[in-house]
């Protein structure tokens, strides 16, 4: 019996990247078929629902979007997303595989490895590149954030939020909720008897992997 056909997509701004992959992937990955291919973030976005099983996002698209929330809506529409980025940043990897990636693939892999990647993720599974577990390995020294946690602090102090009410409106959860979960990674990052402002706070999450240096990278 053959195997199901796994269909992709591919949102990449630098043309040549973009058909290059999709035509060596038609050539060289059987059961692998790209169905859509998008120069921009915008034009996902006005595609959500018609994505295929897998998306293979870039991480620089040239737009103030979040990686994260890009990531976040691809996955709520229901495909998996692989990551394929310059970007090889461990910082940039965490907020990739907590925002739900299932790999985060260097763009000096091989095409090969980002077939494993898709097949990986059409299943539903990781697929995690030596190059990255180093990377993320290198950023669990220090204060842990849970999920939630981190989810909080990303939409606070990364950029999408100004005020605890929105927070608590994007995430859709109480303001007492968001005051709880700062207060606790507050905990976690506190060196000394004055507390953290949300600028020290943030620094130290930048510092510690937990946050991008930039909120609109």
């Amino acid at each position: 019996m053959s195997q199901p056909t796994i269909e992709v997509d591919i949102v990449e701004d630098h043309a040549v990247l973009r058909e290059g992959l999709a035509q060596w992937l038609q050539a060289n990955a059987p059961g692998i078929r790209v169905v859509g291919r998008f120069g921009s973030w915008a034009e996902t976005a006005a595609n959500l629902r018609a994505l295929s099983d897998v998306v293979v996002l870039d991480v620089l698209l040239g737009d103030q979007v979040p990686l994260r929330a890009k990531i976040q809506a691809i996955a709520s529409a229901g495909p998996q997303v692989v990551v394929c980025s310059s970007v090889v940043d461990p910082a940039v990897i965490r907020q990739a595989i907590s925002a739900g990636a299932l790999a985060y693939i260097p763009k000096t892999a091989s095409a090969g490895v980002v077939e494993a990647a898709l097949r990986q993720a059409a299943k539903g599974l990781p697929y995690i590149t030596e190059e990255v577990a180093v990377a993320m390995e290198a950023e669990q020294a220090g204060p842990q954030l849970s999920a939630r946690e981190h989810q909080v602090v990303s939409v606070y102090l990364g950029g999408a939020a100004e005020t605890l009410a929105e927070t608590a409106h994007i995430l859709g959860i109480s303001v007492d909720g968001v005051k709880k979960h700062l207060a606790a990674v507050r905990r976690k990052f506190q060196d000394g008897s004055e507390p953290l402002t949300r600028l020290a706070l943030r620094e130290r999450l930048v510092s510690g992997g937990w946050l991008l240096e930039d909120p609109d990278a």
